[in-house]
């Protein structure tokens, strides 16, 4: 596993402290830091490149999705993994739609941490069982047929890449899209840039966002 370099932001000081306690037992973990508010995490992250950063949601000063926007206009390939104890529906659009890469409720074990870590590392993005249903209710309302044609007519998207827009909101990895349609990992690679600029989003996480918004998953099985 690679040596990532970590920044923890989060203003309870048992939660920061565990954290912190925590991942200086992991030998892939080199901790940069930990800080108790967005503003300071903005200030941090000019200074020392984090290629993690744990982010809280509701802080001082800043909170973690307006510092998550701010992180990720500067320094798109920092991943950003929010961890909250928030599972309300206009959090978690929130949290992803600053460019979070994955959204994990507090209680998660460390062992998945760690898994979550990997997922988006191989670019894959990833949500707590416990926000599903939120995921879900937002995947309704459109039949097939008037998703894709809207697609087609507004974006020009192809069936092929509504099919990969898809599996990126699922969470697959370049990799894992590639096997699961039987094509090369360059051929993913391309469709993904082309998706990115039609919609004009700046990463996959936007155009799971995308996704979401505009009810696709339900309609790329």
């Amino acid at each position: 596993m690679d040596n990532y370099k970590l920044l923890i932001v989060e203003d309870d000081n048992f939660t920061r402290q565990t954290l912190v306690y925590e991942f200086k037992k992991q030998n892939f973990i080199t901790l940069l830091g930990a800080v108790d508010n967005g503003e300071s995490a903005v200030e941090f992250v000019n200074s020392n490149k984090p290629d993690i950063i744990f982010m809280d949601i509701d802080m001082p000063i800043m909170n973690g999705i307006d510092a998550t926007k701010k992180i990720k206009s500067l320094y798109p390939d920092i991943m950003i993994i929010m961890l909250t104890a928030y599972t309300e529906k206009q959090k978690v659009l929130g949290a992803f739609s600053s460019g979070a890469n994955a959204y994990c409720v507090k209680d998660v074990k460390i062992d998945e941490l760690v898994k979550v870590i990997t997922i988006v590392n191989d670019g894959g993005i990833w949500f707590d069982t416990k926000i599903a249903k939120f995921v879900f209710e937002i995947l309704t309302n459109y039949r097939e047929d008037k998703i894709k044609s809207q697609m087609k007519d507004d974006f020009n998207i192809s069936e092929r890449e509504i099919e990969i827009i898809g599996l990126i909101s699922e969470g697959l990895s370049n990799i894992e899209i590639a096997e699961k349609l039987f094509i090369s990992k360059h051929t993913v690679r391309n469709h993904v840039s082309n998706i990115i600029e039609k919609l004009s989003v700046k990463d996959r996480t936007q155009i799971a966002v995308f996704a979401m918004k505009n009810n696709l998953l339900n309609n790329t099985k």
